[in-house]
């Protein structure tokens, strides 16, 4: 598990921060001197699993706190960011949605982001609070059965406990410190996943949380609400042995104020920030949906034109970078010929929305190692455990959208839809067939749906997911807006070099796009799902976006269509980090990454695909 090369890049990164303020520590310093040999019996010490970590080193930080850190010697801090290194993508993503320390590309501005739209959402109320002496009172039987939960290593769960238990060096002899040790790359992680429970039992019970590390901020819509969250987060915290500080918890209104990671809320301070985190592509899509109307290409410049040639859209050529069309939309031959030309893709879809095909350049080359690849893996173990990991990755996201909106007032049928859910995830494991994977699906669809439904504002609530035709205004969105989103992932696996109609969960039919399907399945929740709701909570989206067909179906008006593009492109274009490891860009851009990924582990059955970390 633990190669030379990665305990080598390990050791250089930890130098380097060393490093950083102008001089080695003593035990940097003297690991250095033999920095290779050391390194090389390490290695060999975890490869025969003869390694022990050394004892703690204690300092006093000279602050106001008198902290006391237990400070590692540099081979355990090495291998602790080693084991670090592995757990993070199978733990972050169960982390959820509501913590904002300790996990790569998040950081104070976002946490103090999202309580400023806790405020704006109509949160009038917080409780400011924090766990008392957070790290020292962790129970490290509770730490290690948490990690347990998620890593199956028994040699990774040997070390950590190994970890966990190491003594201090004190005048005199030794003894184990009670808690998380405080400079242990490992303890941020462990405390993140016992304090998850915090977060999530406050959700459950509708209230939006923002917790970073042991100081946290909970939404609430009144006074007594915000007194009841107390009470809630004093007994979650009771039963793992902890309690809230006294001197930092306090109910406060925004128009009385109260600081939180060093910031001072009000009721218009800090402002919403809009573009925080997204941030403009270089490369438009271009959405055409005037009935009748035609795309056109002429001097460097890509215009839409209406039935009577009015033009509604013009463009500079080199900043499209993608094209939509939406029904009776015609393409002009030199629009065509300079989108092959350019690699730019065009995608069809009927005037509903749903999806007909898509326009690519005959520059992806056909590779057809790796559709050999996509067809040998069809009901294999491999291909199976994909298939699970697309359904898990939905499920995880799907939970997600529940905690994050859910209200006070319908908490107890969406906690009772989250616990379902819950307990439909590990059935994943045992499912023997794609047929099965999608029955656990479509159990926790129905849960899912029954859900988000209570949580649309009054005017859009829905009971179920309908389709074809759909019959609300709220399913109408999801609709049309999947539809896109397939769309961009069948551009991604074309630009992987693999075939989109070879799927491994969904079945192959006719032209049916089964694999892009599968990659789909984690962005419904984590994309559309999320930026519809928001338009609706924010009043952008609503019941005037849709008119009744004869069919019992609705369709979206124009100014619907433009609302939901309008959020389904700023949710697309936001720049997120450590959502796969070591890896930053835009959600479109991880789209790709993932069909990217996707594509790795088709071709090297030894390689893992895990699904994206919500944060």
């Amino acid at each position: 598990m633990f190669k030379i090369d990665e305990l080598c890049a390990i050791w250089r990164r930890l130098e380097a921060e060393d490093a950083a303020d102008g001089m080695l520590s003593y035990g940097t310093r003297r690991f250095a001197q033999n920095a290779s040999e050391e390194l090389e019996t390490l290695a060999q010490q975890l490869a025969d699993h003869s390694w022990r970590p050394a004892m703690l080193t204690p300092f006093v930080l000279p602050d106001k706190k008198r902290r006391q850190l237990h400070i590692p010697g540099v081979a355990d801090r090495i291998v602790a960011r080693a084991i670090l290194q592995r757990v993070t993508p199978v733990i972050d993503p169960v982390l959820g949605a509501a913590s904002y320390a300790y996990r790569p590309g998040l950081g104070v501005p976002d946490a103090v982001q999202a309580v400023v739209l806790m405020r704006d959402s109509g949160y009038g109320w917080a409780l400011r609070a924090d766990v008392s002496d957070c790290f020292p009172n962790i129970d490290k039987e509770i730490a290690l059965a948490e990690f347990k939960l998620f890593v199956r290593d028994e040699y990774v769960i040997e070390l950590v406990d190994a970890l966990l238990h190491r003594r201090t060096a004190v005048s005199g002899g030794a003894h184990e410190i009670p808690g998380l040790p405080q400079g242990c790359p490992l303890s941020p992680l462990l405390c993140n996943l016992v304090l998850r429970h915090l977060d999530e039992e406050l959700q459950r019970r509708g209230f939006p949380v923002v917790r970073y590390a042991d100081d946290f901020v909970v939404g609430a819509t009144s006074e007594r609400e915000a007194g009841r969250a107390r009470r809630l987060a004093e007994a979650k915290l009771k039963e793992i042995g902890m309690q809230l500080g006294e001197k930092k918890t306090l109910v406060r209104s925004y128009e009385e104020g109260f600081t939180f990671l060093g910031e001072d809320f009000g009721t218009r301070y800090p402002p919403v920030i809009p573009e925080h985190r997204v941030r403009e592509p270089k490369d438009k899509v271009v959405y055409a949906a005037v009935q009748g109307g035609r795309v056109r290409v002429k001097s460097g410049r890509l215009t839409v034109q209406d039935k009577k040639d009015e033009v509604k859209i013009d463009v500079p050529t080199g900043q499209v970078g993608r094209i939509v069309l939406f029904g009776s939309v015609g393409l002009s031959v030199g629009a065509r010929s300079w989108a092959m030309g350019t690699d730019v893709d065009v995608v069809f879809a009927s005037r509903s929305g749903n999806y007909l095909g898509s326009l690519h350049s005959a520059s992806q080359p056909f590779r057809p190692a790796r559709l050999d690849a996509q067809l040998a893996l069809r009901d294999t173990p491999k291909g199976l455990e994909l298939a699970r990991a697309f359904i898990r990755a939905k499920i995880n996201n799907q939970r997600t959208v529940l905690l994050r909106f859910n209200r006070s007032e319908a908490s107890d049928d969406v906690a009772a839809a989250i616990d379902t859910i819950q307990a439909l995830r590990p059935m994943l494991a045992d499912a023997t067939s794609p047929s099965e994977i999608m029955g656990i699906e479509g159990a926790a669809a129905a849960q899912y749906f029954k859900a988000l439904g209570l949580l649309a504002p009054d005017e859009l609530r829905f009971t179920g997911r309908s389709r074809r035709p759909p019959r609300d205004v709220f399913n109408a969105a999801l609709s049309y807006l999947y539809t896109i989103l397939l769309g961009e992932c069948v551009t991604a696996l074309h630009a992987s070099g693999l075939d989109p109609g070879i799927g491994l969960l969904h079945s192959r039919q006719g032209s049916r796009p089964s694999l892009a399907l599968d990659l789909l399945e984690e962005f419904r929740p984590l994309i559309v799902d999320q930026a519809v709701m928001q338009a609706a909570r924010q009043g952008r989206f609503g019941p005037q976006h849709a008119r009744k067909e004869n069919t019992d179906g609705v369709l979206l008006t124009k100014a619907g269509k433009e609302a939901l593009l309008t959020a389904y492109e700023q949710r697309l274009n936001r720049f997120v980090k450590g959502a796969l490891p070591d890896y930053a860009g835009s959600y479109r851009r991880h789209i790709y990454r993932q069909a990217m990924r996707l594509m790795v582990s088709i071709m090297n059955p030894d390689v893992e695909w895990t699904g994206l970390s919500w944060r």
